[in-house]
């Protein structure tokens, strides 16, 4: 999926958070997606995924990218606002890339936010991202070497962060 904002900034990734999906295929057992869904602590349940400690259901959707240009695939999670993530609007992401083992593991963990955008930065050969959420704010995060860390909020829209 490629897309821009309103403001014309391109969208590394969008998913349809606000209105989850009538149905959606489980992945296959063996599957980089079903990989990302464990590590993530997503457990399957019917055609469902369910988080530890919590009843609502969850309907998770993939899609990858290469953030760092290396010709390897990083992959996106995206998950609708659920009571299970807290007050979040719009939708929660998290961004997994393969370590030196060939296991996925986190970059920053579920982050509230409906859109993951390249902000034109770069850091140790990462790109610079950004987790935009309703309401015009955009929270940046660096590659720090081993993760992705906050570094600042950027207003998307007029008085977007301006309580945060």
């Amino acid at each position: 999926m490629r897309f821009t904002t309103a403001l014309g900034v391109p969208v590394l990734a969008v998913s349809a958070l606000l209105a989850p999906a009538a149905s959606s295929a489980a992945p296959l057992p063996d599957s980089d997606e079903a990989a990302v869904y464990a590590a993530a602590g997503l457990q399957a349940r019917g055609s469902d995924y369910y988080r530890e400690a919590c009843a609502t259901a969850l309907k998770p959707q993939t899609e990858r990218l290469d953030i760092n240009r290396d010709g390897r695939d990083e992959m996106l999670l995206f998950v609708a606002s659920s009571t299970c993530f807290g007050p979040a609007r719009g939708g929660n992401v998290a961004l997994f890339m393969r370590d030196a083992r060939g296991a996925w593991i986190d970059l920053f963990g579920f982050l509230p936010g409906v859109e993951v955008l390249p902000t034109g930065g770069e850091h140790l050969g990462y790109a610079d991202l950004g987790v935009a959420n309703p309401g015009g704010c955009m929270a940046v995060y660096h590659w720090n070497g081993s993760a992705y860390t906050h570094a600042a909020n950027r207003a998307i829209e007029p008085g977007g962060c301006q309580f945060r």
